[in-house]
């Protein structure tokens, strides 16, 4: 629940997270259980957290010794007294960081290095994995599996992952566990499975590949591809987009680091539709090979489409309030009206984003420096608020010093 006052410590086996308006408690291995209290609330109620739980660990660096370090000095006169180092208080971000390192520790190794790639429901993967350590190979061999065995229940299988359901499947073959998750259940829809990124599942993902998984439109352009992210599930899973895509163009995307999380692909292909819908344009006979065509034709459509959301947001004056605060260097866009002209000053599209703004899951923020630069922050099921897009004017690419700015802007307010 990213926050600029979210804060946490780990104490007595339990992980405390202190959000602006409520405060969670989240039992590390093995209890793991968790509930929370609304600040004005009596009770504390069960929930899962949306964040994830397992984090990497990097060991904290140690200071590197001088090549003089360890040289002897005479001492004639009285040693002086050593001065007084005085610590800074860590912050908060640093707080979080070691609470939630504590509950990694908490974990067996293997078991928080199974769960660690994946970007949601580990609460749900750790209890799996408690009740049946037997169950790592099936993570190893295909990840995807594992993860809808540990969310059945909240994928609509009428399967449940109890202790008792939990022995009985470590025995199973994959295409019976796919079965009974009501899945197709051939060897190859469980090989292409396995391919999918752990950091590229989610629930909303695999209720879609349930679906596509019995669809051979489907089964063969996932078939020729070495690995599936996450934007090559949203191309090939979105039946509207599917027609659209061409193997060469998934190719393209599975290769691209940055689809393993969000698909931007997909998502700048959808804003395609609706602004050639809105112009009443038919792309349906289109098809696309790569990235940078989708791009091109994205920034025509914009062109047209700004000067149509001109008339059709004058009746709108504000947006929700924005889910991270800015500061003198990124400004939040709290207006239509704000949006539209960041779009047009920077040429770009984000005039396009009113309605996805106002009903929330995006905000745009203006970047002031070290570059003028237009960002995106999107919030995915499970997953903090994260950058979408951060470019320049006409969508150039910024530079490491404005990414790194931003970055270290939304981990001081994330959790």
């Amino acid at each position: 629940m990213p926050a600029a006052t979210t804060d946490a410590r780990f104490k007595d086996q339990t992980l405390y997270v202190f959000c602006p308006r409520e405060t969670q408690l989240i039992k590390a291995w093995p209890d793991l259980t968790a509930v929370r209290k609304h600040d004005r609330g009596q009770f504390w109620r069960p929930f899962e957290p949306d964040y994830p739980l397992i984090r990497p660990y990097r060991p904290p660096r140690k200071p590197k010794r001088g090549k003089n370090s360890a040289q002897l000095t005479l001492a004639l006169d009285e040693p002086e007294q050593p001065a007084t180092v005085q610590r800074l208080p860590p912050s908060p971000a640093e707080r979080r960081r070691r609470a939630f390192d504590h509950f990694r520790f908490s974990c067996p190794k293997p078991v928080a290095r199974r769960v660690e790639p994946f970007r949601s429901d580990h609460l749900p993967l750790l209890r799996l994995l408690y009740r049946r350590a037997d169950l790592g190979d099936l993570f190893d061999m295909n990840p995807a599996l594992g993860f809808c065995l540990a969310v059945a229940d909240r994928i609509g299988s009428r399967f449940v992952a109890d202790a008792d359901a939990a022995a009985r499947v470590a025995t199973w073959k994959q295409t019976e566990i796919m079965a009974q998750l009501g899945f197709p259940d051939s060897k190859r829809a469980a090989r292409i499975m396995a391919k999918v990124r752990p950091a590229s599942m989610s629930r909303e993902a695999a209720v879609a590949l349930r679906r596509s998984l019995g669809e051979e439109s489907a089964l063969r352009l996932f078939g020729h591809l070495p690995a599936l992210n996450s934007g090559v599930l949203a191309l090939v899973n979105d039946a509207a987009l599917r027609p659209l895509v061409t193997p060469r163009l998934l190719e393209e995307v599975q290769a691209e680091p940055r689809e393993t999380y969000f698909p931007f692909t997909a998502q700048q292909l959808v804003d395609c539709l609706e602004m050639a819908q809105a112009l009443n344009l038919d792309l349906s006979r289109r098809r696309f090979s790569d990235r940078a065509r989708i791009a091109t034709l994205h920034e025509e459509l914009a062109v047209d489409f700004l000067r149509l959301q001109r008339h059709r947001e004058t009746g709108r004056d504000r947006f929700p309030p924005p889910p991270l605060p800015g500061n003198s260097d990124i400004v939040p866009l709290r207006s239509p009206e704000a949006l539209i002209i960041e779009g047009h000053t920077q040429h770009n599209c984000v005039g396009t984003y009113v309605d996805k703004v106002a009903t929330g899951g995006i905000y745009i923020y203006r970047v002031l420096a070290p570059e003028r630069a237009t960002l995106s922050i999107v919030r995915l099921p499970g997953r903090p608020w994260q950058i979408g897009e951060l470019l320049l004017a006409h969508n150039r690419a910024v530079s490491p010093e404005t990414r790194a700015a931003v970055e270290h802007w939304l981990a001081e307010h994330s959790i």
